[in-house]
């Protein structure tokens, strides 16, 4: 199981300050449009509206159930066909176990959408610090969008979530903490890649970079038949924009 129990998702004081906003309306980004499922293993346990954590094997086992429910659910119904009580059957756990960990669908959908931004972040992480160091920053590039591809397809609640966050403001913000932790991991790479780089333009030119992934990735998941040639045309794309700087 990803994660270690009892820690947070994000660990740079600017996303703290975003998570503890979960529930204000953040203002739209560029993450928005829905990509497609997959199967998945189980995903980790946080959550920043979770009642309790659970401590066994089997309460994990129970809330895993739950979360990978809630992304079956979001995926093959929507977010306003959602709610509790089909969580915890689609789960087959009684009501009260899902109601002692998660008081609503909104902490259900927050725990899961945090869960997925965990295992992100920790298979694309080590990748994005390959990238400052490694000679053909190309092949790094390609692979870490391989990656976040492999992620959107495979991991059940992805499409769903995508699509939810029209329909649950506070998404906004596990997004938004997500991508400034990458990008702030990005940037430290540009300017390790290019000590002259200036931590403005590396914030920029991450930013950027990361916006114009994730509308590449939204768009070739959801074309199955194209999505493989879209993401090498996207590939040329992102590097051309990056090789001014690093080459």
């Amino acid at each position: 199981m990803p994660g270690a129990m009892g820690t947070g998702l994000i660990e740079s004081e600017r996303s703290r300050e975003a998570m503890r906003t979960i529930g204000k309306t953040p203002a739209p980004g560029p993450f928005s449009s829905p990509p497609v499922p997959a199967a998945d293993p189980d995903p980790p346990l946080s959550g920043a509206r979770m009642r309790t954590v659970p401590r066994q094997q089997r309460a994990r086992a129970a809330v895993n159930r739950i979360l990978r429910a809630t992304g079956e659910l979001l995926d093959d119904a929507g977010f306003d066909a959602l709610t509790t009580t089909a969580v915890a059957e689609r789960a087959q756990v009684n009501i009260a176990t899902l109601y002692r960990y998660f008081p609503d669908k909104y902490a259900l959908i927050e725990a899961l959408a945090l869960s997925i931004e965990t295992e992100r972040y920790e298979k694309v992480g080590p990748m994005l610090s390959t990238f400052a160091t490694s000679a053909d920053w190309r092949r790094e590039l390609r692979a870490i969008t391989d990656k976040l591809l492999d992620l959107r397809v495979r991991r059940t609640g992805v499409k769903g979530l995508r699509r939810a966050l029209h329909s649950a403001p506070q998404l906004w913000i596990i997004e938004r903490a997500g991508f400034e932790r990458m990008g702030e991991r990005l940037g430290a790479g540009l300017r390790t890649r290019v000590p002259s780089m200036t931590a403005k333009r590396a914030d920029l030119v991450s930013t950027t970079l990361l916006a114009m992934m994730v509308g590449l990735l939204d768009r070739a998941t959801l074309e199955p038949a194209q999505r493989r040639p879209m993401m090498r045309e996207g590939a040329v794309a992102l590097e051309r924009y990056l090789t001014p700087y690093l080459d």
